[in-house]
């Protein structure tokens, strides 16, 4: 392990010891931005994200693009926070796998880049989630795949590389699960490949605080669930469950059949601009 690889776990690790989150939980990283200080605003511009520290360093700022796919947006306020706490000063991070598609390494991009894979994606919680499904990664499906990216707030493909990266799936089976894309999953899903939004998949092993989506997008549940306003609509019944779709910002919750379990579900409109914490705010339109 690499100086740089140790220290950007060990922050991760501290991070989610200050929250009080095991290695096994997942974490609202805009959530925890906010808490730790920061400024978190979405913004209408064509680019990852910006870490911003101005003359008054009590109060930086993290801008994230709203053109970018919901889980995207995670990973990007994740590394912005990693910018933060290693101190690097203002940065501006243009475009998606810039750095990957350079032969220059830049330390303080692997370190950030390090801490929010971490941070986001804990390898004993991504071996924890795996096996009380009873599923083996390298064996598993695309969709258990997705499930399971789906839990920890990441995209499909940022999990298939964060799990090669650290020997949980080998190359050939990384090279076999990108053969298949986000959308494609959806399609064998709703059997049809005219809906392309983002969308969650939650089973009965789910264990989340809070499900967070945009209008537009899809929701999974068993069908043993039950939505309690009209924040989502009932879009088809599937061999997995039933699919909803996110049709207004709010809060709204789900409950299953004996209440033994439930989910508290926030909508942000679709491209929000704004600050983070008002983005579930009901719309006055709706």
């Amino acid at each position: 392990m690499t100086p740089l690889v140790r220290q950007a776990l060990v922050k991760a690790d501290k991070i989610r010891r200050k929250f009080g989150l095991n290695m096994f939980e997942p974490i609202n990283v805009i959530d925890i931005s906010i808490d730790l200080g920061l400024t978190v605003r979405f913004v209408d511009i064509n680019m990852e994200g910006m870490y911003i520290v101005q003359n008054d360093a009590a109060h930086p700022n993290v801008l994230i693009s709203n053109q970018r796919p919901l889980p995207r947006r995670f990973y990007t306020c994740a590394h912005e926070l990693g910018h933060h706490l290693f101190e690097h000063g203002n940065k501006f991070d243009a475009l998606t796998d810039q750095h990957s598609n350079s032969n220059r390494f830049e330390p303080d991009e692997f370190l950030v880049d390090t801490f929010a894979g971490a941070l986001l994606m804990p390898v004993a919680g991504i071996s924890a989630a795996f096996a009380v499904r009873n599923w083996i990664p390298n064996d598993a499906s695309a969709i258990q795949f997705y499930t399971i990216c789906s839990l920890f707030g990441t995209g499909y493909q940022t999990l298939i590389t964060h799990c090669n990266v650290n020997n949980i799936i080998s190359n050939a089976k990384a090279q076999d699960l990108l053969k298949y894309t986000p959308r494609k999953i959806l399609s064998d899903i709703l059997q049809s490949d005219k809906d392309t939004s983002y969308f969650k998949i939650i089973d009965q092993h789910s264990q989340l605080k809070a499900i967070d989506l945009e209008t537009t997008n899809f929701l999974l549940l068993p069908s043993n669930f039950t939505i309690e306003s009209n924040h989502l609509e009932k879009y088809k019944e599937t061999n997995l469950g039933t699919v909803y779709r996110a049709v207004k910002p709010g809060i709204t919750r789900a409950t299953n059949e004996n209440n033994s379990v439930g989910y508290f579900i926030r909508i942000q409109k679709l491209n929000y601009i704004g600050l983070a914490e008002y983005r579930h705010l009901e719309d006055d339109n709706n």
